[in-house]
């Protein structure tokens, strides 16, 4: 007697209702993700008519056993799972259906088609958010029901996740960037929404911040600008030839370079050149304008944000790994808890300044001391390092001999990218180290700086940005309160 045993080559958690009867294989219907406008698979039960989202999570070097018996290279996890049909039509009636009545069939393209719903269903889940007429068959995008529903949303959300930003940043996974916009000047909400720029948006944002940004730095060589004056950075101009375009891109590296070899020496030059992370001298940080002692931290944030504009509009381009913000060590820094004071105004600054208007930093301050929030600028997200006087020889962020200035370090987590670092993890080969990770975590062991590793990798960063003097993972720098 002899039995065959099917190997499967992924794993998937389904819903009972698609469990396929007799062997047979899914069918997945491939439709716009009303974010990102990428395709992506989807099912349907017919009997009740619910649609399901299939949701890939995966981590590089992984892998499944089944059985005991069979290796399975496909380490990711495959969730099947409900989506409201309203999140896959909301973009179609956002486009055309919002100023004038539209006949059902304008909204519903071919691919739509596919999952086989009859007009009288749609329209029932659409009056939840539209105004219908069933005799004309036309349907028109009623906003206050819209948001409305949105909020409900939000409110049933909330009840199973950590509070109200979060179930916000949920729902945003299936919104578009102006409709995230007005969701938060409607119902007074921000998040802090960590998601790819959909296909095609990129462009024109970053072609016009850095023609103003160019604007910007040629009026200051052409003219005396005084400390206080203030930069209006409008991006309502998308009229931009190339040529222009090139001249930004050269204004760009001629501005970094200048920056990079100025006589004045920048004191991050030191931590970065006697670093232990096998990265650090090599990696290429454009440093911010001269912090000026004479001007208060909001102007002084007004004379670096055309940089950091700048810095994050080409950031993929010109492989830089960082942006570094050196502040001089004096009054208003004289405790760690000082300079975290100070570390949070620049970056409620840079939030208030965002041109993406994500403005992270307008959550709770319960938020950013909370897992899922991170430190974003212009659609960039951020590891954010602090270096200062006020640590010892012995503690992983000794600014080596530098007394004179605090750093802030922005690295973008592009950088971790490019450099092809694995991914974080809890374990170390302390004796025969393989990656570089191991080998980082070794050098800083090895010159008596070794920095604590906590038992998971979800943990909140901002508890990591400005570390006590304790080097206790135990104690925290509440800088955000």
């Amino acid at each position: 007697m002899s039995s065959s045993i099917v190997t499967p080559d992924r794993v998937l958690i389904v819903d009972k209702r698609l469990v396929p009867i007799d062997g047979e294989q899914f069918h997945f219907i491939q439709l716009q993700h009303p974010r990102t406008k990428q395709e992506q698979s989807y099912a349907i039960d017919q009997q009740t008519k619910t649609v399901f989202e299939l949701i890939q999570s995966t981590r590089s070097h992984s892998s499944w056993f089944i059985n005991d018996q069979h290796v399975l290279p496909d380490g990711s996890l495959y969730i099947i799972t409900p989506v409201n049909i309203i999140f896959l039509l909301l973009p179609s009636l956002w486009s055309h259906a919002r100023l004038n009545s539209i006949p059902l069939t304008k909204i519903i393209n071919d691919s739509f088609k596919q999952l086989q719903l009859d007009n009288d269903f749609i329209f029932e889940k659409l009056q939840s958010i539209c105004d219908i007429d069933l005799k004309k068959n036309l349907i028109k995008l009623n906003n206050e029901k819209l948001f409305l529903w949105i909020r409900d949303r939000i409110d049933r959300l909330k009840k199973h996740v950590e509070d109200e930003e979060h179930a916000f940043d949920l729902i945003c996974e299936y919104l578009s960037d102006d409709i995230i916009e007005q969701c938060q000047q409607e119902l007074k909400l921000h998040g802090n929404v960590r998601y790819d720029i959909p296909i095609g948006q990129k462009t024109s944002s970053t072609i016009t911040t850095t023609v103003l940004c160019t604007l910007y730095l040629l009026e200051k060589r052409s003219s005396s600008s005084h400390a206080n004056d203030k930069v209006n950075l409008s991006t309502n101009d998308q009229n931009v030839s190339k040529t222009v375009v090139d001249h930004a891109k050269q204004i760009l590296f001629e501005h970094h370079l200048n920056a990079s070899q100025s006589s004045s020496f920048h004191e991050f030059h030191r931590i970065q050149n006697k670093s232990d992370c096998i990265f650090a001298k090599r990696a290429r940080c454009w440093n911010a304008p001269h912090w000026l002692d004479n001007i208060s931290i909001e102007d002084n944030c007004e004379r670096l944000l055309p940089s950091f504009i700048l810095f994050c509009a080409f950031v993929k381009e010109t492989s830089i790994d960082g942006y570094v913000i050196e502040i001089p060590h004096n009054d208003l820094t004289t405790t760690l808890e000082d300079f975290g004071q100070v570390f949070k105004q620049i970056l409620r600054f840079l939030s208030d300044h965002d041109p993406a208007k994500r403005h992270c930093m307008s959550v709770s301050p319960k938020r950013i001391g909370e897992k899922g929030w991170v430190f974003e600028f212009d659609r960039i997200t951020f590891f954010l390092t602090t270096f200062t006087p006020h640590y010892p020889e012995t503690h992983p962020r000794y600014a080596h001999g530098s007394k004179k200035y605090c750093d802030i370090l922005f690295q973008p987590e592009l950088s971790f990218l490019r450099h092809t670092l694995p991914d974080d993890t809890p374990e170390t080969n302390w004796t025969q180290p393989i990656t570089s990770r191991d080998k980082i975590r070794v050098a800083f062991r090895e010159h008596g700086r070794e920095y604590p590793i906590r038992p998971t990798i979800y943990y909140p960063p901002s508890h990591d940005m400005i570390r006590p003097l304790s080097n206790d993972l135990d104690d925290v720098i509440e800088w955000w309160l």
